[in-house]
């Protein structure tokens, strides 16, 4: 029987969380052999500068709360963090919104109230994918409208897929909220194969809602076949990124290919459902490639190089909690 982590931090590398002005060189590639987590060990640790090239990426989901919960205003440490969390960002060239945006439903009213009041004034850099709360509207109308509204990418409604080029990256947005029909051979999963053939982009990042790779304690047990088939298509096309949402905490996964073997040509995977809504455990051991976990509020930094890519999640308040990099595009 899987146990359960006690404490904050589940898993850290060595060398993760260092207090070094700019992200590490050499990060380690080996996960923590610890058998209880221990508490973070950074507080007094800033984010990174900017690098001297490339851009500076911020990837975020689970966000928030429906204007009637409990906590709405911020008074609830362990909910409702969303104003919290959208003042750790700075000096960024982009936002990665990873679905999961405005509870409950994702109704345009809500994101009027709600999410315009702390995410919203970043939305003028901000690339948005659906999770499945905003389906909770008939075919996530709220979303849709939301985002026109704000003249942003979207994709068509019905797939609601679109791809950009970002510095010298390739980025792309997929919808996983599409069990049964973007599995191998579906409209999403032709759109994928096709924008990958056509890209010349050395380095490739796809982000979406739900993990294929998940050590929480809430969604881990699910098993997401639609999402398979994007690994896969990503995978064969040497894409080095996958960046989801839906489990309420941050994972960070080694290089490893669409059954999990470890790989240094494989994708490396962040889950990232620290927004501001609530938090989840993490299962200790589930996945032997996850690297690093911790339930905390926070936004993952990304520093994404002509050739390479680094990275930092912040944590509300200013702590680095896990950091790395810089890596090789494959």
């Amino acid at each position: 029987m899987r146990r359960l982590t006690a404490g904050v931090l589940a898993l850290c590398l060595m060398g993760a969380c260092t207090g070094s002005g700019e992200p590490p060189t050499s990060p380690s590639s080996a996960p923590s052999t610890a058998s209880e987590p221990s508490a973070p060990t950074s507080a007094s640790v800033e984010p990174s500068k900017p690098p001297p090239e490339g851009v500076v990426v911020v990837a975020v989901g689970d966000i928030v709360c429906h204007p009637t919960t409990p906590g709405f205003d911020g008074s609830d440490p362990d909910a409702c963090q969303d104003r919290a969390t959208a003042a750790l960002v700075r000096d960024a060239d982009a936002v990665l919104a990873l679905g999961d945006l405005q509870y409950e439903r994702g109704s345009l009213a809500s994101f009027r109230a709600a999410y315009d009041r702390s995410w919203g004034r970043l939305a003028d850099i901000t690339f948005p994918t659906p999770g499945n709360h905003e389906y909770g509207t008939l075919r996530a109308a709220g979303y849709f409208d939301y985002w026109a509204a704000r003249g942003r990418p979207t994709g068509d409604r019905e797939s609601a897929s679109y791809s950009f080029d970002l510095g010298a990256w390739h980025v792309i947005s997929l919808n996983s909220n599409c069990e049964p029909t973007c599995g191998a051979g579906s409209p999403q999963d032709t759109f994928l194969e096709r924008d990958l053939a056509g890209t010349a982009s050395a380095c490739v990042l796809a982000f979406w809602h739900h993990p294929l790779f998940n050590s929480g304690t809430v969604h881990g047990e699910e098993m997401l076949s639609n999402v398979r088939s994007l690994w896969d298509d990503l995978f064969a096309a040497g894409a080095d990124l996958v960046v989801n949402g839906h489990e309420h905490n941050y994972q960070r996964y080694g290089e490893q290919s669409p059954s999990g073997l470890r790989t240094p040509r494989g994708i490396r995977e962040f889950v990232v459902g620290t927004g501001g809504r609530s938090l989840y455990g993490l299962l200790d051991h589930e996945d032997p490639n996850l690297e690093a976990g911790v339930s905390r509020f926070g936004i993952l930094r990304l520093f994404l190089r002509d050739t390479s890519y680094s990275w930092e999640f912040v944590g509300v308040g200013g702590a680095v909690l896990d950091r790395g990099g810089p890596t090789n595009c494959v």
